[in-house]
């Protein structure tokens, strides 16, 4: 990797080989956090489904007793 990185940076100039540098790191980042969205939205889900079935139960079963 720092060869690539020294390589670049001879042919095209450092500022261009730390714009990649940087551009590289920010997308590595973003897919962390995007790792850390999914799994806190898939916990919601399920949280969610659960509720919802426990109140369609309680509407659905309401609705029979009386």
């Amino acid at each position: 990797m720092w060869e690539m990185f020294k390589e670049a940076a001879s042919l095209y100039g450092l500022p261009f080989a730390l714009f990649i540098a940087l551009l590289v790191w920010v997308l590595w980042k973003n897919d962390q956090r995007e790792g850390r969205y999914l799994s806190v939205i898939q916990t919601l889900s399920e949280d969610v489904k659960e509720r919802l079935t426990k109140i369609e139960t309680r509407i659905f079963d309401g609705g029979n007793r009386e």
